[in-house]
């Protein structure tokens, strides 16, 4: 090609190059459909193994080292938050367990379970479904991030937390119950973060074999909307309800601090439909849980927090 004529071609193709979109950033998202609730289940197995994870017991604090491990060996940033706080008891000490995946940018999000159990039950207590399912799935969950973590980082930080305490002594009250949950929206504050939180979002009671997810009215209109469609994208939206009621639940310290917060809880847990009777019983065991329920669970979750890593439930519309 004469020389010239090259030098033209160049100078004319010049401005089209430099018009040329860029590439688009890819997103960072979990695909719901890798969430394996026989996974879930087998973790669930051996979390309740474990025994009886009553608030300032030494079983309290086997549970929170094993979380904790877990959640290390999936490849997460990890910390045990022990505080000692009033209680019924006196004293007592509570542990959170604390697992982070940073992110690109400043904003936090919030993935939660409590990981206690009710205290005075006897039988052999299992809480299977209060708060075994939640904690196996909220685990499951954070090894899902971790995984995609490690080929994109996310672009806000992911917390998953396991509160200690969410179970009262006696009554619940300013010193009785919700005691993780309370402590760590006061490090939130304290340490001017909690305008960073985009959202917190609860799991409890969330492998009942025959799941009915009752969405209590004190939970945050936005991610409400968001949850029922994220179940509808998951062709479940039949299991999911506005509870008429409010429920007090680790969500709850959060909504006070005007952090967003959704509770994704079955509160008909009991021998037949519209019953709660199995909670706080000895009749809260593993055979009362399905893999297909914690995994529904999981990939709704999944959904959801897609969705509020893309959008913003602090924005107004």
């Amino acid at each position: 090609m004469n020389r010239n004529v090259l030098l033209m071609v160049l100078i004319l193709l010049a401005p089209l190059s430099g018009c040329r979109p860029a590439a688009q950033e890819s997103r960072f998202e979990l695909d719901a459909a890798q969430f394996d609730g026989q996974a879930a289940f087998a973790e669930l197995k051996r979390f309740v193994g474990l025994g009886a994870r009553d608030a300032g017991t030494p079983g309290a604090a086997n549970a929170a080292r094993y979380l904790h491990a877990r959640l290390k060996a999936s490849g997460l940033t990890m910390d045990i938050d022990e505080f000692v706080a009033p209680s019924p008891q006196g004293s007592t000490t509570f542990r959170n367990v604390i697992g982070r995946l940073p992110g690109t940018g400043s904003n936090l999000v919030i993935v939660a379970s409590h990981y206690d159990t009710k205290m005075g039950i006897g039988g052999e207590f299992q809480g299977a479904n209060d708060s075994g399912s939640s904690t196996a799935v909220v685990l499951e969950l954070a090894g899902l991030a971790a995984r995609a973590a490690a080929r994109q980082k996310p672009g806000d930080t992911l917390l998953f937390v396991f509160f200690d305490g969410e179970e009262c002594m006696e009554h619940y009250g300013a010193a009785d119950g919700l005691q993780g949950s309370r402590h760590f929206v006061k490090q939130l504050e304290r340490d001017g973060q909690a305008s960073l939180v985009k959202a917190m979002i609860l799991l409890d009671m969330v492998g009942d074999r025959h799941l009915t997810f009752t969405v209590p009215r004190n939970s945050s209109p936005k991610l409400m909307t968001w949850l029922f469609n994220a179940a509808r994208d998951e062709d479940v939206r039949s299991m999911f309800s506005l509870y008429p009621y409010e429920i007090g639940d680790d969500h709850d310290p959060f909504l006070r601090a005007g952090i967003p917060a959704i509770d994704l809880i079955d509160f008909l847990f009991g021998s037949s439909p519209g019953r709660n009777d199995y909670w706080h019983t000895p009749e809260d065991r593993i055979d009362k849980i399905s893999p297909e329920s914690l995994q529904i669970s999981g990939r709704v979750t999944v959904r959801l927090l897609n969705r509020v890593m893309e959008d913003d439930p602090r924005v107004q519309p």
